[in-house]
């Protein structure tokens, strides 16, 4: 891809107002595509578009970079930076700038600002534990007033009652760490447990082979027939055979190839070519020719499959 130096700012300004109206998916792709392109003379930033392929959601950083490296290009070509470029830049910067805080308040520091839900759940829990302690060890201390003093060391510490007081505040900051751990632990199950399902239940990738990976495929598989819905894990099984023979170089993907093409395209001294021919007419009638498919209709594509993937790994001819 060749672009001017307008077109490359231009494709910037895009990829900012994708961000901000959170169309990620759509900023990704044309920032994978503008990777590697010549701009009279020079390659596109690939570190500030690589930022932009792994957003997860809409950074105002990531925002302000954009708009600042389309602005500084066009002033290095002689171009003039639009007015509402200019205000894009101050608007930025004007949302990014830390309100001043209120008297006595706590000022946050950026690097908390971008700490993780558990880290800023293990921030507050280590505060508020440091704060039991000291609640506990005042209020000792104020019993301590009460506790009748020794006659013969009349200024000696109680050593005792300090170490009743540690002994008691190691034990509740044993237990709210138990609690913590419990607590962190069934979260996290919660979140694979709804993270598998999720999966299982809807993706908009099912239709492209290529938008897995040969054991991703496998794995979904196993999702897919764990949650009842049997066509669509024969579909993964077969999408896990073509995506191994692509990666094998045995087949090669070609977009609107149907599956018998890619059938009469693989050689006859293949071993295996025959039960390729089983394994496509089954996944053809189990598709395309029925509403529901039996468990044992999943059985056999999932043995084939294998057996297949198993020869094609093994470096069989």
């Amino acid at each position: 891809m060749s672009l001017t130096i307008e077109q490359y700012a231009s494709a910037l300004d895009r990829l900012g107002h994708l961000i901000e109206g959170h169309q990620l998916d759509v900023a990704r792709a044309e920032a994978r595509a503008l990777i590697g392109a010549d701009v009279g003379g020079f390659v596109t930033d690939r570190a500030l578009l690589a930022e932009v392929t792994m957003l997860k959601r809409p950074d105002i950083h990531v925002r302000e970079r954009l708009a600042t490296t389309a602005a500084e290009l066009r002033r290095s070509a002689g171009i003039a930076v639009p007015a509402q470029d200019l205000a894009l830049l101050e608007r930025l910067k004007a949302e990014q700038a830390t309100a001043k805080p209120a008297a006595g308040g706590e000022v946050i520091s950026s690097n908390q600002t971008n700490l993780s839900t558990w880290e800023r759940i293990a921030e507050w829990t280590g505060k508020a534990l440091q704060w039991i302690g000291d609640r506990l060890a005042d209020f000792f201390e104020w019993l301590r007033g009460f506790w009748p003093k020794s006659k013969h060391s009349k200024d000696a510490p109680t050593v005792g009652l300090r170490w009743i007081v540690a002994a008691v505040v190691v034990l509740i900051v044993i237990v709210l760490l138990v609690l913590a751990l419990e607590v962190i632990r069934r979260s996290q199950s919660r979140l694979e447990i709804g993270a598998i399902e999720s999966e299982a239940v809807s993706s908009r990738r099912d239709d492209d082979p290529l938008s897995r990976g040969a054991t991703e495929w496998e794995r979904y598989a196993a999702q897919l027939a764990a949650a009842g819905r049997l066509r669509e894990a024969i579909r993964a099984w077969y999408h896990a055979v073509l995506v191994t023979l692509y990666a094998a170089g045995i087949l090669h993907f070609r977009k609107g190839r149907t599956n018998w093409e890619y059938v009469s395209a693989l050689s006859p001294q293949v071993a295996w070519r025959g039960e390729f021919v089983t394994l496509t007419r089954h996944f053809e009638h189990q598709w395309y020719g029925s509403d529901r498919s039996p468990a044992e209709a999943l059985d056999e594509v999932s043995r084939r499959a294998r057996g297949i993937l198993d020869s094609v790994r093994r470096g069989a001819p």
